[in-house]
């Protein structure tokens, strides 16, 4: 019995010195601010010992020096703070830069679809004043001579068939207006019975309703019409509801390599076609506070030497 009395007591014993050990230890983790995990043999001795051996001081100190552990290695608050610091600024940026992208793709689609009514209607308009036409002239006996930008000093009246420029101003805020005869389905309805033969179209930018400013067209035949006829009571079509604005200039003679330009087309001029139109359109902005868009073209006349010579080469 004394041997087994000793013997738990030297097992006590070590127990015990163990024990402070680990106390020890747990103390100096804390202390030094590092982490500090208690292995499966620090439980053992809290369940096994923390009330044979210490009684209730040793659970007590046993269960102190857990719960210093566990406490010692979680997030600090400057620690979590940091964290959520980091993650807003990582949310912040990736929020930035989709908002980019997004806003960089939607200017890029609505700059296309501009570009493409823009580039729609001045196709037609090029195609329509590539198609003028203009009536050989009996009286005119001779070919015009030199270069196809040499223009006599009296025009050879065309009757009704002249270029009609009407000025409403200059720049964005331009309303011009264009009128000339022309063969050819361009700038007409689709199914339009006029295009089998001679009609004058009216060019124009008008109100269409609720959709805004729109590029209007008239057309009606320049001949056999009644004394009350009124071309502008005739219902416009409506080509495109992109452009705002409609700026025209036009030339009959070059001065070196450059065409002379005129905002005006008045006098005997309007019975003849000029040699080279420059149309300019106004698209919608894409944004409210941004200039709009512009679309620059010069349209050269085939026919525009000739109505100044009244001769038509054949």
């Amino acid at each position: 019995m004394q041997n087994e009395e000793c013997r738990m007591q030297n097992a006590e014993t070590f127990q015990v010195q163990e024990f402070n050990v680990l106390q020890k230890a747990c103390h100096s983790a804390i202390a030094g601010g590092s982490a500090f995990h208690l292995r499966s043999k620090s439980f053992r001795l809290r369940q096994g010992y923390g009330g044979q051996v210490g009684g209730q001081a040793g659970g007590k100190n046993s269960a102190f020096c857990i719960l210093h552990s566990a406490f010692s290695s979680a997030f600090t608050l400057i620690e979590l703070l940091v964290a959520v610091a980091l993650l807003g600024m990582a949310m912040a940026m990736t929020f930035t830069t989709f908002y980019s992208v997004a806003k960089a793709w939607q200017r890029g689609t609505a700059m296309a679809d501009d570009l493409d009514h823009g580039e729609y209607v001045m196709q037609q308009i090029a195609c329509g004043l590539r198609s003028s036409f203009f009536p050989p002239s009996s009286a005119a006996t001779a070919s015009p001579t030199g270069t196809s930008n040499d223009v006599p000093a009296t025009p050879i009246s065309g009757g009704g068939y002249g270029f009609v420029l009407e000025d409403h101003g200059n720049g964005v805020g331009a309303r011009d207006i264009i009128s000339w005869v022309k063969t050819g389905t361009a700038l007409l309805r689709v199914n339009d019975p006029l295009y089998k033969g001679l009609h004058r179209v009216r060019l124009s930018v008008e109100n269409d309703g609720d959709a805004g400013a729109a590029v209007a067209v008239r057309a009606w035949r320049p001949y056999a019409n009644s004394i009350t006829f009124d071309p502008l009571e005739i219902v416009p079509h409506f080509v495109s509801g992109k452009v705002v604005g409609l700026d025209c200039r036009v030339a009959k003679q070059m001065e070196g390599d450059k065409w002379d330009w005129m905002d005006t087309w008045e006098n005997e001029a309007t019975n003849c076609l000029p040699l080279a139109v420059e149309v300019t359109l106004y698209l919608e902005p894409l944004d409210r506070n941004e200039p709009p868009v512009e679309i620059r073209r010069t349209i050269e006349i085939p026919l525009g030497p000739w109505s100044w010579n009244g001769v038509l080469k054949i």
